[in-house]
């Protein structure tokens, strides 16, 4: 089946013209909008959990998932984007006591359920953040440092004018690039067809990578919330590994 809109239209692909431009068009596209603009007019969410961090508004949150993400080669450190109710990294993390895993959701439910579910298993190596990952990331984790990165089920945003919301995207697959290390990799999911083949052209425009798609789209991992209803039902999911050179 053809999605029309997940046909990469050129103007994604192609620099652009003015790179201003661009940075309004990136932070209008953030989930809750640019960031210079809600610390200035906004407020801390009240959030609840341990390990929960609101590096939006709190400076002394940012500097402590600065911390946490410091380089250290011995403690490889991932970030789930998007983790839904924590199920997937709930089910990994407790055979992964080396790993250091930072999980950053734009939902202030599923960060409380989140960190619920982790106390409750004990798990201590993670924290836990509120946020549009696009606006953080390069705020908290130095180039060249990130081991893994975990893309799952983004949100498709099937309407054409809404595209630039959309995760994958040239910039977000660039920072993304710039900050694993090389053998690093990006790991995406999706139960969207069209989402697949469109993510796969946004990532092999990028030179830095080598990408491929997963036999297994599970990738060996604990399924996702998503995933438990896609094997409910019966639908299909893709997965592709980007590797970064």
């Amino acid at each position: 089946m053809t999605y029309k809109s997940f046909v990469v239209p050129e103007h994604v692909l192609a620099p652009p013209p003015d790179p201003e431009l661009a940075v309004r068009r990136q932070k209008k596209a953030l989930i809750g909008g640019d960031v210079d603009l809600r610390r200035q007019h906004g407020k801390a969410s009240q959030l609840r959990g341990k390990h929960v961090l609101d590096p939006v508004f709190k400076p002394e949150d940012r500097d402590a998932l600065r911390d946490f993400c410091a380089n250290d080669p011995a403690r490889p450190l991932a970030v789930e984007i998007g983790f839904q109710l924590g199920e997937c990294a709930a089910g990994w993390l407790p055979g992964r006591p080396d790993v250091r895993w930072v999980g950053i959701e734009v939902r202030k439910k599923f960060v409380e359920e989140t960190a619920l579910l982790f106390e409750q298993k004990g798990i201590e190596h993670a924290r836990i953040v509120l946020s549009d990952a696009r606006a953080l990331l390069t705020e908290v984790i130095q180039p060249g440092t990130l081991d893994i990165l975990h893309v799952f089920y983004p949100d498709p945003w099937w309407k054409p004018r809404h595209i630039k919301k959309r995760l994958i995207t040239p910039e977000f697959t660039q920072m993304a690039a710039d900050l694993l290390r090389p053998g690093g990799h990006l790991l995406f999911k999706t139960d969207v067809e069209g989402y697949i083949d469109f993510a796969r052209q946004i990532l092999t425009a990028e030179p830095r990578w080598t990408v491929e798609e997963l036999a297994d789209p599970s990738a060996g991992l604990p399924p996702t919330l998503r995933e438990i209803r896609c094997q409910r039902y019966g639908n299909p999911t893709w997965a592709l590994r980007a590797i970064r050179s």
